[in-house]
């Protein structure tokens, strides 16, 4: 028995000494880069108003805000100028808007937009950009250019100059850095940061803090993460899409007889978008009688609304439940007024139809009052997307590195709860040889 034990500790030990040689070895190949959380207008469907959470007795604000503008700074050029763009998990490009060799509007060109001309390392291509940024296009140059994000430069990164001259039929743009898929001639930032070896796998998480490009931090989320395969829509193109499986109010599944259906995680949609069958059952649920508006909304009393009722959002065995509150914005009718005005009695539903099924070829979208609930991880490389309900104290970052190739993800279990993910941390080692060592 005893040699039976040194043998094992012999072999464990080796096996701790390797796995701290491992942990040891160096940082985490990770890139943490801070959202900037901004609560005005973004770009989404509708502009009525951002969601609060209330406590409808006392008009408080929850810490719970979820931000609608997800926003990354990074710098382009030399000399490195700064620039601060939408992060966007509905395409794969990177643009920015500029012009080409001069800019003669002072104030514009002070104001973050790219002027080839005043870079000395900027170097345009010859392939013009051209791009439907959801059912906008835009058109514009591209160009090789220094590129820094976080602690890490990319010497040559192409990227778009989104043309802002008056001849140009741009009517609209803002500076993007995609992280989902898409046909983009630019390049895509998470498969540049594996080339260049800052992360080893095409992968990231994303909370309402944080993009974590290459790994997944543990102190950021509830329970367990649930990996779910991608699945197409009626399109043959790959999007950041999996199947939900249900949405049920105060645990009752009226809506959930509709589903599965495939949902698109949209971070700079504000509101969450289901189909019109959905978004009825629903409204019954809560008691909603009133017609939508034609923002998709129903309208109601603040006062009808008790504040002990849930929403859970079901995706295979993962379940997420959040206060029904966090999908429910105040406002007023009148213009004049804010759209968020903490005295008035008037509450709208921000779960509503989605007229805009073909646009986006998704029967639901997730917008960012979903997303700012949860902690997400997207597998570029494998097609996958990890999910798990949002962590919110004060606990020390757990970091660990997504590895490249199938079930990169640490600690993941697939849609039906299997462990599918490897884990390499020291504690969860040291305890399993710890019930070797009391087996023998």
């Amino acid at each position: 028995m005893r040699s039976g034990s040194a043998w094992l500790l012999g072999l464990t030990g080796a096996a701790l000494t390797d796995a701290l040689a491992l942990d040891q070895r160096d940082t985490p190949a990770v890139l943490a880069v801070p959202i900037v959380q901004e609560r005005g207008n973004s770009r989404q469907i509708s502009k009525r108003s951002q969601t609060v959470d209330f406590d409808f007795n006392t008009n408080s604000r929850s810490p719970y805000l979820y931000i609608n503008e997800w926003r990354l700074n990074f710098t382009l050029g030399t000399p490195p100028l700064p620039f601060e763009g939408y992060l966007d998990t509905l395409s794969n490009g990177a643009w920015v808007l500029g012009w080409d060799e001069t800019c003669e509007d002072s104030i514009e060109c002070d104001h973050g937009r790219y002027v080839l001309g005043n870079s000395s390392t900027g170097k345009k291509a010859d392939e013009e950009f051209k791009y439907d940024e959801w059912g906008a296009p835009l058109e514009g140059f591209t160009v090789t250019d220094i590129f820094k994000i976080g602690d890490t430069k990319v010497d040559n990164m192409t990227f778009a100059v989104l043309d802002m001259s008056e001849d140009s039929n741009n009517i609209w743009g803002e500076n993007n850095i995609g992280i989902g898929y898409g046909n983009a001639s630019t390049s895509s930032l998470i498969q540049v940061l594996v080339d260049t070896g800052a992360i080893n796998s095409a992968a990231v998480s994303v909370w309402n803090e944080t993009v974590l490009f290459g790994g997944v931090n543990k102190a950021k989320y509830e329970g367990d993460l649930y990996t779910f395969d991608t699945v197409m829509g009626n399109s043959s193109e790959k999007a950041l899409r999996i199947n939900m499986d249900g949405i049920s109010i105060n645990g009752s599944s009226e809506a959930s007889n509709k589903f599965p259906l495939d949902a698109l995680f949209g971070n700079l949609i504000d509101k969450t978008y289901v189909p019109k069958s959905v978004a009825q059952a629903l409204n019954s649920q809560i008691g909603l009688t009133k017609a939508p508006d034609e923002y998709g909304q129903v309208n109601f009393s603040c006062k009808s609304i008790s504040q002990d009722q849930t929403i859970t959002f079901k995706f295979g065995k993962l379940d997420l439940e959040f206060d029904l509150s966090l999908f429910i914005s105040r406002g007023s009718f009148e213009p004049t007024k804010p759209w968020i005005d903490v005295d008035s009695d008037v509450c709208f539903f921000e779960i509503v139809e989605n007229k805009f099924s073909d646009y986006y070829d998704a029967s639901i979208l997730l917008g960012s009052n979903f997303m700012s609930l949860i902690y997400s991880v997207f597998d570029l490389e494998n097609g996958q997307i990890s999910l798990a309900k949002r962590k919110y104290d004060n606990s020390p970052d757990d970091i660990v590195e997504i590895s490249s190739g199938k079930d990169g993800v640490p600690g993941a279990k697939d849609s039906a709860g299997a462990l599918v993910g490897g884990d390499l941390s020291m504690t969860a080692l040291v305890a399993a040889t710890a019930m070797l060592i009391m087996a023998f």
